[in-house]
């Protein structure tokens, strides 16, 4: 398979195919008769280490230099023809963009961290008004008891001046006998 190309041929393949992006990687196998798998294969040897990769290949299947032939490669893509030959793409950050995006970001979480206080301070509120509104029916229900338990049992207001309490039902019965 890729073992009967010269060094050079996977390079100028490779490169080719990079130049051109991935969209036009069947077209590069045609025009130059090798598989598609080939010419992804190489064009990923050649991105991670450069053209040196093959030449040690060439060792190995016993190719000679004879079959190496000369590659020029030109481009009308100034950005990438500087790209090749420093290794790297310029990053070009567009900083408006950046600050306009970061500013946003930090708006919407001060937003919704603002939202959640408000919130947390909603909910104590209710559950404080709604404990005070339990505590003040348990409150009434005690005094209610408390009255309802003094009006229906016997018991002694002034033992000096001779007064009594008796239940209600019982005043009224006296009162309805005498």
């Amino acid at each position: 398979m890729s073992d009967n190309y010269s060094s050079d041929f996977k390079a100028k393949v490779a490169l080719d195919a990079v130049s051109q992006g991935r969209s036009v990687i069947a077209e590069v196998a045609e025009k130059y008769d090798v598989t598609e798998e080939e010419v992804i294969s190489w064009a990923s040897t050649y991105h991670e280490e450069g053209a040196t990769v093959f030449a040690g290949e060439q060792a190995h299947h016993g190719h000679s230099d004879s079959e190496v032939e000369d590659v020029d490669i030109t481009t009308e893509d100034n950005e990438f023809a500087h790209a090749v030959e420093h290794g790297v793409m310029d990053d070009d950050l567009n900083y408006k963009k950046l600050i306009f995006w970061s500013t946003l970001g930090t708006a919407l979480v001060i937003i919704f961290v603002i939202g959640l206080v408000y919130f947390s301070q909603y909910s104590i509120f209710e559950s404080q008004q709604e404990a005070s509104l339990n505590s003040e029916y348990i409150e009434v229900q005690e005094l209610n008891a408390a009255q309802t338990e003094k009006l229906n049992s016997f018991g002694v207001v002034d033992g000096e001046e001779g007064i009594y309490r008796i239940p209600i039902d019982s005043a009224i019965k006296r009162i309805a006998v005498d």
